[in-house]
């Protein structure tokens, strides 16, 4: 009886001991920083410092019809403005880069993001592969330069999900 009664009181010991050790951190980098515990900063300024006030997105127009993508891209960000609502967290706000390669061959388009885009420090990059080995070079690019591309593809084959339930 005794030895059960050390047993859970030293496992009592060991679960608070841990809480303890897992709220020591929190506590002093709050008490360094003068703040308060219950009010946390706002900013996550060591992010914040190192990008500014403004993400940047970079957009790889196509170079057949870059004139119809940057009205749709100038439209959504217009009307992203004008209602209010700003979707990106601590007040950011956000830049986006576009630019048209001179042509569609895979030199151009490597040295339009490297030269035009990626020295802009953008976060991602939107891009509008319009063939199957458009959509192979920015896969490449986007390994190669560690930068996070988004292929918006407007015709192409339809998704075909499909529903596997398990019982």
């Amino acid at each position: 009886m005794v030895l059960i009664r050390g047993f859970m009181y030293l496992r009592t010991i060991v679960v608070l001991s841990r809480a303890v050790f897992l709220m020591i951190p929190l506590r002093l980098s709050s008490a360094s920083l003068g703040v308060n515990p219950a009010h946390s900063h706002p900013q996550p300024c060591h992010i914040l410092a190192r990008i500014g006030h403004t993400v940047r997105l970079g957009a790889l127009l196509p170079p057949r019809q870059s004139v119809r993508v940057r009205a749709a891209l100038h439209r959504a960000l217009s009307g992203l403005t004008e209602s209010g609502n700003n979707f990106l967290p601590y007040n950011l706000s956000l830049d986006v880069v576009a630019r048209e390669a001179p042509s569609g061959d895979p030199e151009s388009l490597f040295r339009c993001v490297c030269q035009d885009i990626v020295v802009q420090g953008v976060s991602a990059v939107l891009a509008f592969p319009q063939t199957q080995e458009e959509i192979v070079q920015m896969e490449f690019m986007s390994s190669f330069l560690e930068i996070p591309f988004i292929s918006i593809i407007e015709h192409g084959e339809p998704l075909k999900t499909q529903v596997t339930r398990f019982i």
